[in-house]
């Protein structure tokens, strides 16, 4: 101890600054414990405004648990998080309210929450000058052993009737919009579209399910010229691809809602033009929307397609369609639900010249479901092939299925029989 004592106070501050943001979301409660150590230590956390900087709305918490902390985060900006779940709406919103009265020094606002569509229309502040950083997530309610054996699939809430007011909220100093769960109501869809087109700074746009079922998608196109990373989840309908122009974006990833089966085409060449790394989620069944996203990104370096509907007839034309539409940048690979090495080694080859990295997920590493062939020679030979050449690294595991787990043909003890991988786990790896 003695040695530590003799440590300049700035660096003591820094260190024990560091072991308490180490401990989120209990910095707080591990600050109060260091303090106990010594005088010393105590003051010293005491006076660094840097350890009280995290709000965590909890269960056991109330509005007053905040103002020595408050006190001692100096005119810092702080972050505010809800992801109790245990927590009431009356007391969340209440503990939300007394943090309001420093709105002005919000930094990060994440909720993780059943109720975060009541949270965000009635607690979060409407302005917030410093806000950075805004995740709003609805998490389904855990329940009990108990209850679970009468209701097995627990859903969603549904959206309270709340009018979120995104045409007046101002964030000017947003960068990350994070929204889950979070349904962006008929109404209230051209008014989040003015929000985006005010809020133009933002770099990282994340929209997952938040969309109703057949509800009214307009086509207008919103510039953001600082977006790097967007993430469209769950998309209804095509026309949402035109909301965004991002010309400087690095990373897309769009998933398919699985209720979308016709798409229709739609011009976003300039959109996307920029992007390197991509990812498609369920397009293997829909070749006309994948073949139309491929398009509109040419300088795609790193590409992912991951589906888990792999029943549809349309289940596998990834890889036809690689090679008929090129993309000359491609070094990284991967595809979930591959049916064919042959027809995956058609690719590979066809992009050899600028692989670097290949990795497939096959349903049963070379046949299809509905047939048990006895001739593996064409299998085997592309097999071999992906592993032998030396231009790029090649991994291979099992497809997966909607929940995660191994999708059921690689069950079937006939086939399993004749598959590459022993004992039914693959480990082939270059």
């Amino acid at each position: 101890m003695s040695y530590v004592q003799c440590l300049p106070p700035e660096l003591l501050s820094y260190v024990l600054e560091l072991a308490c943001l180490a401990e989120a979301p209990s910095q707080t409660q591990t600050a109060a414990v260091l303090g106990r150590v010594s005088k010393l230590w105590r003051e010293m956390v005491c006076s660094t405004p840097a350890i009280w900087t995290s709000f965590y709305v909890s269960k056991g918490g109330g509005p007053r648990s905040f103002e020595v902390p408050l006190l001692r985060s100096g005119g810092l900006p702080v972050d505010v998080h809800v992801v109790d779940e245990a927590a009431k709406l009356k007391a969340a919103r209440e503990q939300l309210n007394a943090l309001a009265e420093h709105s002005s020094r919000w930094r990060k606002v994440e909720i993780s929450y059943p109720d975060a569509f009541a949270l965000l229309g009635k607690a979060v502040p409407l302005v917030l000058p410093k806000l950075q950083s805004l995740t709003v997530k609805t998490t389904i309610q855990r329940l009990s052993p108990v209850l679970m054996y009468f209701y097995s699939f627990p859903d969603y809430p549904t959206a309270p009737d709340i009018c979120l007011g995104w045409n007046n909220r101002m964030y000017p100093s947003i960068r990350c919009l994070d929204l889950c769960d979070i349904e962006l109501k008929p109404q209230e869809t051209e008014d989040f579209l003015g929000f985006l087109e005010t809020h133009s700074t933002l770099e990282r746009l994340a929209l997952r399910n938040a969309w109703e079922v057949n509800a009214y998608i307009p086509s207008r196109t919103v510039p953001l010229p600082h977006l790097k990373e967007l993430e469209l989840r769950g998309i209804p309908s095509s026309e949402i691809l035109r909301w965004v122009s991002a010309p400087n974006l690095q990373k897309l990833v769009v998933e398919k809602s699985s209720q979308l089966r016709y798409w229709t085409a739609v011009d976003i060449k300039s959109n996307y033009a920029t992007a390197t790394n991509v990812t498609l989620i369920r397009f293997s069944t829909a070749p006309d929307a994948l073949l139309n996203v491929l398009r509109a990104v040419p300088l795609a370096s790193e590409v992912k397609f991951a589906s888990t509907d792999l029943r549809s007839r349309y289940s596998f034309c990834t890889e036809s369609i690689l090679i008929e539409h090129k993309l000359p940048l491609l070094t990284s690979l991967h595809i979930q639900g591959a049916a064919s090495l042959s027809r995956l080694k058609a690719v590979a080859d066809a992009y050899r010249e600028t692989l670097t990295e290949v990795k497939a997920h096959c349903l049963d590493l070379g046949l299809p479901e509905e047939s048990f062939l006895k001739d593996y020679s064409e299998r085997d030979e592309a097999l071999a092939w992906l592993k032998d050449q030396g231009t790029f690294k090649f991994d291979i595991d099992h497809s997966e299925d909607a929940f995660g787990g191994r999708y059921r043909c690689h069950e079937d003890q006939i086939c399993r029989q004749k598959m590459v991988c022993a004992g039914g786990s693959c480990q082939v790896s270059v």
